[in-house]
This record gives C-alpha cells, structure tokens and sequence, in this order.
C-alpha cells in the first residue's frame, strides 16, 4: 500500500509550510487528487489517519477534491472524459490524446492554529484588561 507513504509526504510538506508561519497545529489539508492517479481515495484517507499521529497534524482533516480526467486530441482538439477504461487515441480521428487533468496530486491549502495570529490578540486583551473602568 503507497498510500502510507504518500499520506507521510502529504503532512510533511504541510508542516513545513506550518512551521514557517509559526503555527502550533494543522486544522485542514486540502489536496487535488486525480482520477488517473494510482491513489485510492479511501486508502489515503485510511493512512492519513495513521500517519498524522503524533504530528502538527493529529487533529487535522485531509479534504479531498477528485479531480476528472479529461483529455484532448492533438489534431483535432476534441475534448472529452474517458468513459470506458482510458483509451488515449481520438475516437474522432484517432490521433493521439493528451491529457488536460486527471493526473494531479497537489496540496492546495493548508489551514493553522497559528502562534503568531493568536499573540495581537492576546496583548490587546491584556492591555484592555488593566485599563481601569471609569
């Protein structure tokens, strides 16, 4: 199962932009995953779950956007979804296809509980805290 490594690298790189912006945890990754992929949705979930323990992401939730594939002719320019199986030759002239999307696998955001938010917060609270009321 590749999907135990792919969650690891996932909330590796998720916590390397986490820690750049000083935040204390993960709250929510967000990932492309394309349908002509290898990656069974359910199998990434699964090992996410494992994976994460122990990590600025423990409490996070992986969101997954699956992502068609889609495929154009090189000659002609027809666009299309396989239907059945992937088939990468043009029904309509039978030049080969290239493929628009299906493929991705990409951290599109990351959402932190994140130290650097929370500090304004806090000195403006205990500032208006040890003002004295009228």
């Amino acid at each position: 199962m590749h999907e135990i490594s792919i969650a690891e690298s996932i909330i590796q790189i998720a916590e390397a932009k986490a820690r750049e912006q000083g935040a204390r945890s993960i709250q929510v990754i967000k990932l492309r995953l394309g349908t002509f992929t290898t990656i069974v949705p359910d199998a990434l979930q699964f090992a996410f779950e494992i994976a994460r323990q122990g990590t600025l992401s423990r409490e996070a939730r992986l969101d997954i956007e699956i992502v068609p594939m889609v495929v154009r002719c090189v000659v002609c320019e027809a666009s299309t979804q396989p239907v059945n199986g992937i088939c990468l030759i043009c029904e309509q002239c039978g030049f080969p296809l290239e493929i628009l999307s299906g493929e991705e696998l990409q951290i599109e955001y990351i959402e932190v509980d994140s130290e650097r938010e929370e500090s304004p917060w806090r000195q403006c609270q205990n500032e208006f805290q040890s003002r004295p009321m009228c």
